[in-house]
């Protein structure tokens, strides 16, 4: 059994991979059901209370950009297109940086990253900083007041996904 403290700071449990966990319904938090499309879903993180920082998940388990089939890769750079197009529309961020992740043993992902002027004034360059980007989210930024913003933020992408 697995387990993490959410945004929102409740502590959640699921069995196996995170992702296939929400996929299957099994594991559900503020943000989850941002949009699921036929290849991928879009979430907000499930741990870092950063306002537009969106994870997009394969609805199957691979691990690796190049177990995806062509469709799926077409669909995927369309999706993070879609998604960073809202994002920025909506005013959250105009630059994000995009991170595919492959690990093994683990859910490929990419994250949407947002280069929040509270990031780079206070740890400069976001890539080069994202954990201690992560770490201080975690430990600040689960007020009541920046969490409702990013539930706002999940609901405009929610319904600007479904169009």
């Amino acid at each position: 059994m697995n387990k993490i403290i959410d945004l929102t700071g409740k502590e959640q449990s699921f069995d196996g991979c995170m992702a296939c966990a929400i996929n299957e319904g099994k594991f559900n938090f503020m943000g989850s059901d941002i949009f699921k499309g036929e290849y991928f879903s879009v979430l907000q993180d499930a741990e870092l209370p950063i306002d537009g920082f969106v994870v997009i998940a394969s609805n199957r388990h691979v691990e690796k950009l190049t177990e995806l089939n062509s469709e799926e890769q077409k669909n995927l750079i369309e999706l993070i297109n879609k998604c960073l197009t809202a994002l920025q529309k909506f005013g959250i961020s105009e630059e994000y940086n995009v991170v595919l992740e492959e690990k093994a043993g683990y859910h490929f992902h990419v994250w949407l990253m947002p280069r929040a002027k509270w990031m780079i004034e206070k740890f400069g360059k976001v890539l080069k900083n994202i954990k201690p980007i992560q770490d201080y989210a975690k430990e600040n930024m689960k007020t009541p007041e920046n969490i409702n913003k990013i539930k706002n933020t999940c609901e405009l992408l929610k319904n600007e996904l479904s169009k």
